[in-house]
Order: structure tokens, then C-alpha cells, then sequence
């Protein structure tokens, strides 16, 4: 659990998803002594709680669950504002279950809101040792490297994850946004919103960065020649792993989404497009980034009500006076070049006609992440024979099910979709 607030350009994340590993200490007929712990809280107070909790955290006669006691921290952490007694809640979580990754992370999140920087610092490397692999959120704690290139595997089957029936011969391609550091694949990807999911064949292609994370935090910052190279060896896992499903006689249909978008707006130029649609979801073919050149070190614009662009810290937890501020902003840094690479092509003037004619773009009235589709483009890509589609709201809100069904039915049964939601 995390509540680091991560919003990165149009990219992201939304929310770093983080594992809980339910783990549980003695007899499930015992009673939980995180409930107790609760009931202590309301009726004692919260500094008895935590002794109680304290003098029993090892006793037999109690169930101690390691999922429930850090919910528990959680509650005083943000909840109580109690940071100081969230941080020993988080301690005997450690203490308990000396193993887990997401206690020691945990615990760094309360030792971050004390302002005990260097502990916080020690036990967020110590959780990524744990979990042999780097969370979004914890970018910045890891010990700065040179630029290291990513190369792809040969074996194409390790460039993407599968859900569902194999045995179908329409593929959903789906092309998360970002950049993020793992496939977050569940009730909200978008191909989970579609009518009977668990029956459809989902494809989920990895990112170069989630194949070689150390790119996002490398040190120094990353140029635009090396931006440009990680962009396209996105753009081949996508295209590798279409042809794979070409190859095995899939009908494809590709769908990206935000940075996602991106990846698949660059495949649909540079490579020979095998698939039946290209869907676009909340990035536009010309996007406005003339804001970005007065962004400071660590900072993203966003879009007030998707007309008006200001400047946020991407990492606003991460006060002034922390000792790895700089790692964090650097890893802004290399987000913006990422995800500006592609972000600063013209795409309505690379676009040939048959590529407008395959191409499906879905934009929000109010997108805050990307800024609202302009006239202009508009007006081009209803004379280029593209689908076009206005969702009324913010940059997620074509991610519901009654959209996703509706896209759904028209790819597949050509039912006709309507051109606003």
C-alpha cells in the first residue's frame, strides 16, 4: 500500500501498484489482535493501543495478520495524522514478518511523513532488495547508474502477458499508459470492461522501461537521442508481438491508452500496420507541448479543465530539504524526455491516408493530463476518414464499461458507435 501521490504528465501512472502479502501468525480461530488493537484505539486511546499492541505482538493467543496491521498504520498514518505511532505499528509488522518487502516500504512511508529522511532512505532500498525489483514510487532510492541501453529478449513470448482464451482468433492488443514500471492489468485496464472479458483473448505488451527500469533513473539525465532510442524499442516489442499473433492467424485489434497511445501512435508510422483497427484513447495526433519548455527541474503540466496548462512537482512528497530530491526530480526529467520524444511529432503530416482510415481517436472534453483535442485536428482527421468520439469528462473517462462494450460491438459486429459519450 502507497499513497504517494504520482501523477506524471499524461503518463501515469496512475497509482503504483503495490502487492500485500496476507500472511498470517498462529490459530484463525484466535482473535485478531489488530482488531483489539482498534477497539483499544476507541475506547483507551491510541498510544494504549500501540502498547497493547506492543506486549502481545508475539503472544499465541492472538491471530496477527500482516495485511491488517499495516491497513492499520495506514489509518493512523493519514486518517489520525498520528505518523509517530503509524511508524511503530509499521515496525512490529517488520519485526513479525521480517520478509516482506511491502512492511519494510511501508514503514519507509511513515518514516518519510516523521521527516526521518535517512531511515526512510535505508528501509525503501531495503524493500526493493526484498521484492528484487524497483516500484514506481521508488525511483529515486535506487543508486544512480550511466544510461545502460535496453535490449530486448529473442523470444517474443517474453515481450507481452496473456489472459484468457487462446483458442480465439480476434486479439485485443492493449497498450497501457505511463511510462509505468509494470503491466497493471485488472478491472480497469480497459479490456476487462468489455463484455464477457474472461473469454476474450487480452494481449498486454511490456515497455522498454519496465524491461530495464534503471533507464528511468539514470544519472546523468538522458539525452534526446537516447529518449528517442527507449521509444522504439517499445514500438518493437508492440510490433514484435503483433506479427506473433499475426503469425498464429489472430485478427488484431490494437488499443492504446495515454502514453500507451503513444507507443501505438508510432507504430501505426513507422512499422507496416498488420492490425484491423488502431484505437486511440486520450493522446492526441498533435499534441500541445509548448508549455513543457517552462517547467522547472521535476515538474509536468497539466490541463485545467483541459484548456489551461500549469506546472505540478511530479513528486510532491518528496520535501525540499530530502537528501535524494535530486535522484526524484532527475526521474521526472527522464519521464518528460520519454514521453516528449513522441509527444513532439506532428503525426497529422506522417499519417498516410490508409493509416487515417484505420485509425479510431477517443479524447476527453476536459482531459487534464493531455489538454483537449484541438479544432484543428478535429477538422483533419474527419477529412483523413478517421472515427472520432468525444468523452465528456477527464483523461480516464472513456474507461468505463458501457464505452469499452460500445467499442467492443463496433470492432468486432461493426455496430456503429455514437460520436459522443
Amino acid at each position: 500500500m502507497n499513497k504517494l501521490t504520482i501523477i506524471l504528465i499524461t503518463f501515469i501512472l496512475l497509482n503504483s501498484c503495490k502487492h500485500k502479502i496476507p500472511e498470517n501468525r498462529q490459530s484463525e480461530n484466535n482473535p485478531s489482535t489488530t482488531i483489539i488493537a482498534e477497539q483499544k484505539i476507541n475506547e483507551s486511546g491510541i498510544k494504549e493501543a500501540v502498547d497493547w499492541l506492543e506486549e502481545n505482538k508475539k503472544s499465541e493467543d492472538f491471530v496477527i495478520n500482516e495485511e491488517e496491521l499495516n491497513a492499520l498504520g495506514y489509518r493512523l498514518l493519514y486518517n489520525s495524522n498520528k505518523p509517530i505511532e503509524a511508524s511503530k505499528i509499521f515496525e512490529i509488522n517488520i519485526e513479525l514478518f521480517p520478509n516482506s518487502y511491502n512492511a519494510y516500504d511501508s514503514a519507509a512511508e511513515g518514516y518519510l511523513n516523521i521527516g526521518n529522511h535517512q531511515k526512510s532512505i535505508d528501509y525503501y532500498r531495503k524493500s526493493i532488495e526484498l521484492n528484487g525489483k524497483v516500484q514506481f514510487h521508488q525511483l529515486g532510492y535506487l543508486e544512480s547508474k550511466v544510461y545502460s541501453p535496453t535490449i530486448l529478449p529473442n523470444d517474443t513470448t517474453k515481450l507481452f502477458q496473456i489472459e484468457g482464451n487462446w483458442k480465439n482468433n480476434v486479439a485485443f492488443v492493449y497498450v497501457q499508459g505511463g511510462p509505468d514500471l509494470q503491466l497493471n492489468i485488472g478491472p480497469r485496464d480497459g479490456l476487462h470492461l468489455m463484455p464477457n472479458h474472461n473469454e476474450l483473448l487480452k494481449i498486454y505488451p511490456y515497455q522498454a522501461q519496465m524491461l530495464n527500469p534503471e533507464t528511468i533513473a539514470c544519472n546523468p539525465m538522458l539525452t534526446a537521442e537516447q529518449s528517442a532510442y527507449e521509444n522504439s524499442q517499445s514500438v518493437e516489442i508492440l510490433d514484435r508481438v503483433i506479427r506473433y499473433l499475426v503469425a498464429h492467424k489472430k485478427k488484431v485489434y490494437l488499443i492504446g491508452h495515454s502514453y500507451g497511445a503513444s507507443i501505438s501512435m508510432e507504430y501505426l508510422h513507422s512499422k507496416e500496420n498488420l492490425t484491423e483497427k488502431v484505437v486511440l484513447m486520450g493522446l492526441d495526433l498533435d499534441e500541445d507541448i509548448s508549455s513543457w519548455k517552462t517547467l522547472n527541474t521535476g515538474e509536468y503540466i497539466r490541463w485545467e479543465n483541459g484548456q489551461n496548462p500549469y506546472a505540478l512537482t511530479v513528486f510532491q512528497e518528496i520535501p525540499e530539504d530530502h537528501p535524494l530530491k535530486t535522484s526524484f526530480d532527475r526521474v521526472a526529467d527522464n519521464l518528460t524526455m520519454i514521453v516528449g520524444n513522441n509527444m513532439a511529432k506532428k503525426y497529422t503530416d506522417l499519417y498516410k491516408d490508409e493509416d487515417f482510415k484505420n485509425l479510431i481517436s477517443v479524447y476527453s472534453t476536459q482531459d487534464e493530463a493531455n489538454g483537449r483535442k484541438s479544432k484543428e485536428e478535429i477538422v483533419i482527421l474527419k477529412q483523413k476518414g478517421s472515427t472520432i468520439i468525444e468523452i465528456q469528462g477527464d483523461h480516464h473517462d472513456m474507461l468505463t464499461t458501457e464505452f469499452m462494450t460500445n467499442l467492443y460491438q463496433h470492432l468486432v459486429n461493426g455496430i456503429s458507435m455514437a460520436s459522443k459519450y
